[in-house]
């Protein structure tokens, strides 16, 4: 068999720096993540985690060094970030869900309005992900109808119907009740097993043990360690990661 030239990743970091004035939040992350890598993000608060992540599709500016979507560079100014973000969908910790509009008009208005999907298609699109995510019967319920689990079921659905290649979810079960962490969680899996590249800040480490192919734990604006989930959970090699596991698991 003939060695194929090595796929680019599907993301490449290199040497991100992030500072608020004279904070600086990121100092110095390297990181590849390969299309259909599911890659969750660990470590106390503080660490640089959400901030990290943000930097994925430049919600936040980037101080210094360099990040590739896809080919994009979106530290360089020629690009169009509104056409990267078409490829990469965001799940926030709170659900950001418009709160006029029913589940369905919610999921139907990004392909409408910034891909210029049809009201039909949009429509049609956004009962097939409510279904996805299990929530056919809800399409014409309101936001304040919904528990939070739901809720948070609409902002995936809403995210996957621009059709990303890559999902970034921030803390995504964090603002849930126990009892709605495991739906959500239930969603990622599903995504997961279809190949979906995933970069998924988490405090829940039985699924970051469970559905990641690879697990990073962040502290004070570095990435400490970095490995799979049995390396970084059943072996910790650094004093950082070793005390946080202790701690929290």
């Amino acid at each position: 068999m003939s060695e194929s030239a090595p796929t680019a990743p599907k993301i490449r970091v290199t040497a991100l720096r992030k500072a608020y004035g004279d904070n600086e939040v990121l100092k110095g992350i390297d990181v590849d993540i390969a299309a259909g890598e599911v890659v969750c993000v660990i470590g106390p608060s503080g660490s640089g985690k959400s901030t990290f992540l943000r930097c994925l599709n430049r919600l936040e500016d980037i101080t210094g060094g360099t990040v590739v979507v896809d080919g994009y560079d979106l530290t360089d100014k020629k690009v169009d970030i509104d056409t990267v973000r078409r490829h990469i969908g965001m799940v926030f910790q709170h659900f950001n869900l418009f709160p006029h509009m029913t589940a369905l008009e919610n999921v139907m208005l990004a392909p409408i309005q910034t891909k210029r999907a049809t009201k039909e298609t949009a429509r049609e699109t956004g009962i097939e992900l409510l279904g996805r995510v299990g929530l056919a019967d809800k399409k014409d319920a309101r936001p304040a109808n919904l528990s939070g689990g739901q809720k948070q079921r609409v902002a995936i659905a809403r995210a996957l119907a621009m059709n990303p290649d890559v999902m970034l979810f921030d803390e995504a079960t964090s603002a849930l009740d126990p009892e709605m962490v495991g739906e959500v969680l239930q969603v990622l899996r599903d995504l997961a097993a279809e190949g979906m590249t995933m970069v998924v800040v988490t405090h829940e480490m039985g699924f970051a043990r469970e559905v990641s192919d690879r697990v990073i734990f962040m502290a004070d604006g570095h990435i400490v360690e970095e490995g799979t989930p049995e390396e970084v959970f059943g072996n910790p090699q650094q004093p950082r990661t070793q005390d946080f596991l202790r701690k929290v698991l």
